[in-house]
């Protein structure tokens, strides 16, 4: 203990005063508060003592406080005053020296001291001292050490390490037993015996509750920064016989809260202490607690009813025999007051640490409890604790409703504004612009180091210089941490950045890869991944991979190398008997696609690799990479041309892809790739590979995988740059490895894409059984089921079924539902339905669709749905009658429900709730058509029409082709612009019929 500070208990508002002690200035200071400003306190010194011995402990005395009690190392307490500090202190000497540990007064005027261990001599002596000092008529004038002997001696050969009186009942007070226990000792017993015990080791800065003294807490020793709470109602009896035998434990002798690690240090062996344990004197249940790095914590408890346990009550005890029920606590809040040190273990410079506190009997400004804080500067403030936090919700369409302050967030005022208003709610809308605000902040905030014909790779992410050469997927990841959540600024940032599969779905997210492309055009990865999903797509919906039955649709370059259909291969070879001719079925695809020779490595499977380059995009006839590198040098992507025309060994190519370009750097790139073909490899030119390696620390990744080969002259160590693209990659593998060497990398390159979730892994694995694990991973680390299930549904259930992409199916519609983007949701499902059915969408759809509805008549009875007891069929067959019998409605929300056997009516094909009207009967129904009374009554004022449709919204409609039910309302969107039924595989043209009615 370096220094402390005391409120005083007898403060008011008008006069506030507080005791400062210091230990190493040996000195007592009697304050009186003048100003605080919210930051400085100031205060003058109403007295001062300087003539303090040696202290190891002190108590300020609570009924008079111009009287203090300090403990010394000596084993000596000495009663002082402040008011006079010429006068000598009242010594109160022991037979024994050893060091005081704690001292404490109480109401009446004893003064307990608690000792060191030492045999055969009692430790907590108890010193009347209070009769001399107030039948003294003149100032203390010298010690008169042996006139005085303790009135009570206890705890022979035991240590005490802290001392605390009970105010409500002054006879008793509460001790530390060191390593052992805490008891309590009722003064009035003549045996000294304690009356309860406690067993524990945590016997160290004991507080009691002000405004609740059944509960006391206690702290761990040197090192162990636990916090025990304890009931003195539920702590066993003890008796002579038990204390000898060592009996008397109840099941009720524990704590009744426990704080373990109630503080952490940076290591084991930095582990703080506990120095200071002290409770609220203006409110019950508040606890505060010091360590000695300055970590500064309130402990806020409750009290909590709990069952009866054995005991009655006697004055606030128990004993054993009647019931009493027991109130246990628990945490309500754990207030944060001081910051801990950083991680190297050092305070801050601009910031002291919390060296002691105390707590004020004084409220603050907003009425909650108050603490006085001192710094190890000498710094005194004032804090306030933080009351509860306003009450939060997040709506699904992205919507932040709090109450309390409007803290800087822009209120939205709605129809329900005044509502809102009145409850004193505020709330945050996100910003649903179309021009992607993120994406607007991100593009202007990473211009990023780009070469000044713009030949910067778009998915080499700019904030990151290349000498650091991370991997496409670091990129990747990197990227989507600045994207979305650095430049996440505000609420609304915020509230966008989590609506982001809303805004995708409102934008036409769906099965249309080119519309995704554009609506995902922030982000480069997920527009390879469609866009490869296009070109995959387009080959299925010409059938250009179906021969013989057998249809290689949709599967990646691993399912083609090896071979591997997935678990349900029968559907990908349909009607052949006995084993497939595979290797024809390839050949035949890669003459129907008229795909080049390979002639760059031998192979025992050309044909799959002359696929399987095609597949990832890689393969080009001389004519595709004449017009690919052309378009991509007019883009201002010359080291793209060129490294794409190099690994297909189109050197011309290359080298006049590096030429047209406008940068030193090109030049540089061309001059050592016309060195590295005509083979002009002596010292000169390694040396000016290396300068021009050197110049290019900020150039793009194709530009380095140009020089990495000119340098080495080997495609395997092209294979070793992860910072390529990884279609890249896998087009030089496919084009110059051999086959034993390819499957490893291929098996390598899969693995390692489904471990991370990287979704460049897509050629790989296609859209085959193989990339459901890679989504699931995706998923877990970027968050996006929406382009997980999209994706997936063009082959599953078609050509696999799997129950994780079933739960992802029902997930992304229950989102959809929530977000209340009915329109969209059954868009999902008529398009998940088609494509299930095959590539093209005709057939039979693997996805079943609901069942048909009916009218007003019950789907599982076939009875009339009229709430008519006497329209119901009495012989008709069924179940037997329900407890909803006699009445169509099960609640006023629920929908209607059959008056014969219970179930609902069907679901709107739109929205999916229930059908039917509002039960008048119940208290929600009867608001309800209470509104609807008042919307009647606006509507008889407005005959245009515009507010009748508003009344009929909530009415079923049927098409009488098909049967299937809806909301009118929902009807009426649904058909604006979609004339088919939205009942997923249905194709009846429901608009259709319903004009030709009208004609």
């Amino acid at each position: 203990m370096e220094t402390a500070i005391r409120w005083s208990s007898s403060s008011t508002i008008e006069e506030q005063r507080f005791l400062l002690v210091d230990v190493a200035g040996r000195s007592f200071r009697y304050c009186k508060v003048e100003s605080y400003d919210g930051r400085d306190l100031k205060y003058e010194t109403i007295s001062i003592n300087r003539n303090v011995p040696v202290l190891r402990a002190f108590d300020w005395s609570s009924h008079d406080e111009n009287i203090l009690a300090v403990g010394e190392g000596s084993g000596s307490a000495s009663v002082l005053t402040l008011d006079n500090e010429q006068s000598l202190p009242l010594s109160l000497p022991v037979r024994s020296q050893r060091p005081v540990n704690a001292v404490a007064f109480a109401k009446t005027g004893l003064l307990a001291v608690g000792l060191e261990r030492v045999r055969n001599d009692s430790s907590l002596n108890l010193w009347d001292v209070e009769h001399r000092l107030l039948a003294s008529t003149s100032p203390i004038a010298s010690p008169r050490k042996s006139s005085l002997e303790p009135v009570r001696k206890y705890a022979s050969s035991e240590g005490i390490t802290s001392i605390k009186f009970f105010n409500d009942q002054p006879d008793t007070l509460v001790a530390g037993v060191k390593g052992a226990c805490i008891r309590l000792y009722d003064l009035r017993e003549s045996t000294g015996n304690p009356i309860i015990q406690f067993p524990t080791t945590s016997v160290h800065n004991i507080g009691i509750d002000h405004l609740d003294e059944n509960y006391f807490a206690s702290a761990g020793a040197q090192k162990d920064t636990t916090i025990h709470i304890w009931d003195r109602r539920v702590g066993p009896f003890l008796s002579a016989a038990s204390l000898g035998s060592g009996s008397g434990h109840s099941a009720h002798s524990g704590p009744v809260l426990e704080y373990r690690r109630a503080f952490e240090g940076l290591t084991p062996a930095a582990q703080p202490q506990i120095w200071s344990l002290r409770y609220c004197r203006g409110q019950r249940g508040y606890l505060g607690a010091l360590a000695s790095n300055g970590d500064f914590k309130i402990f806020e408890t409750k009290q909590a009813y709990t069952s009866e346990v054995n005991g009655h009550d006697q004055g606030g005890w128990t004993s054993n025999g009647q019931s009493l029920t027991q109130q246990k606590l628990r945490t309500g809040r754990v207030h944060h007051i001081t910051i801990t040190p950083d991680s190297s273990g050092r305070w801050r410079e601009d910031i002291a640490r919390v060296v002691a506190f105390d707590f004020t009997n004084l409220a603050g400004s907003k009425g909650r409890p108050t603490a006085l804080i001192l710094r190890s500067d000498k710094g005194i403030e004032v804090r306030e604790l933080q009351g509860h936090p306003p009450a939060f919700a997040l709506s699904s369409t992205g919507h932040l409703i709090g109450s309390g302050i409007n803290h800087g967030i822009e209120t939205k005022h709605t129809t329900d504004g005044d509502i809102l208003a009145e409850a004193g709610l505020f709330q945050a809308r996100p910003r649903m612009d179309d021009t992607h605000s993120l994406a607007t902040t991100s593009s202007q905030r990473h211009t990023g180091p780009a070469t000044s014909d713009g030949d910067l790779d778009r998915k080499q992410h700019p904030a990151y210089k290349w000498t650091e050469r991370f991997s496409s997927r670091e990129n990747h990841e990197r990227w989507f941490e600045d994207y979305y959540l650095r430049q996440v600024t505000n609420v609304e940032a915020a509230l966008a950045s989590l609506n982001l599969s809303r805004r995708r779905c409102v934008r036409g997210y769906l099965f249309d890869c080119q519309v995704n492309m554009d609506v995902v055009a922030e982000d480069p990865w997920l527009q390879d991944m469609w866009g490869w999903i296009n070109r995959t797509k387009r080959l299925a919906a010409d059938n250009s991979l179906v021969v013989r039955g057998i249809d290689l649709s949709y599967l990646g370059v691993y399912n083609v190398w090896n071979v591997d259909f997935g678990s349900e291969k029968s559907i990908r070879i349909s009607g052949m008997s006995g084993n497939p001719d595979i290797l024809y079925a390839v050949e035949a695809i890669c003459r129907s696609l008229e795909l080049p020779e390979l002639t760059s490595v031998e192979s025992s499977l050309p044909a799959h690799r002359r696929l399987c380059l095609h597949i990832c995009g890689f393969g080009l006839s001389a004519e595709e990479l004449h017009l690919i590198t052309r378009s991509l040098a007019s883009q201002g992507r010359h080291t793209k041309a060129a490294a794409l025309a190099l690994a297909h060994g189109d050197h011309k190519t290359a080298l006049t892809a590096l030429r047209n370009g406008s940068t030193s750097m090109h030049r540089e790139l061309s001059l050592a790739l016309a060195g590295f073909v005509q083979g002009n490899t002596d010292e000169t030119w390694t040396s000016t590979i290396a300068d021009i390696a050197s110049s290019l620390s900020g150039a793009d990744a194709y530009a380095l995988a140009i020089l990495t080969f000119v340098r080495t002259g080997s495609w395997h160590s092209i294979l070793s740059e992860t910072y390529l693209p990884l279609q890249y990659r896998i087009g030089v593998a496919l084009l110059y490895l051999p086959d034993a060497d390819l499957t490893t990398y291929i098996s390598t390159m899969t693995s390692e894409c489904i471990e991370h979730g990287d979704i460049e892994g897509i050629p790989f694995t296609g859209l085959s059984e193989q990339a459901v694990p890679l989504f699931q991973s995706y998923v877990l680390k970027y968050h996006d089921l929406q382009t997980a299930i999209l994706a997936i549904s063009h082959t599953s259930p078609r050509y696999f079924s799997s129950p994780l992409v079933d739960i992802w199916r029902g997930e992304y519609r229950d989102l959809l539902n929530t977000y209340r983007l009915f329109i969209p949701r059954v868009r999902f499902d008529t398009g998940a339905t088609k494509l299930s059915a095959s590539p093209t969408g005709v057939g039979k759809p693997a996805l079943a669709p609901p069942a048909k509805q009916v009218s007003l008549q019950c789907n599982n009875c076939d009875q009339s749905l009229d709430r008519n007891p006497a329209h119901v069929s009495i012989s008709a067959p069924g179940p037997p009658p329900s407890s909803t019998t006699g009445s169509v409605f099960a609640d006023h929300k629920s929908g209607t429900v059959c008056p014969k056997c219970g179930k609902h009516m069907p679901r709107c094909a739109v929205c999916m709730l229930w059908l039917g009207m509002p039960d008048p009967h119940t208290k929600g129904g009867a608001q309800m058509n209470a509104q609807a009374l008042q919307r009647n009554t606006e509507i008889a004022k407005d005959r245009s029409g515009k507010k009748g449709r508003e009344l009929t919204k909530d009415f079923i409609t049927v098409c009488r082709e098909c049967w299937h039910m809806m909301h009118a309302g929902h009807a009426e969107e649904w058909f604006k612009e979609n004339s088919e039924c939205p009942a997923p595989g249905c194709n009846c043209r429901c608009a259709t019929l319903d004009a030709q009615g009208r004609e």
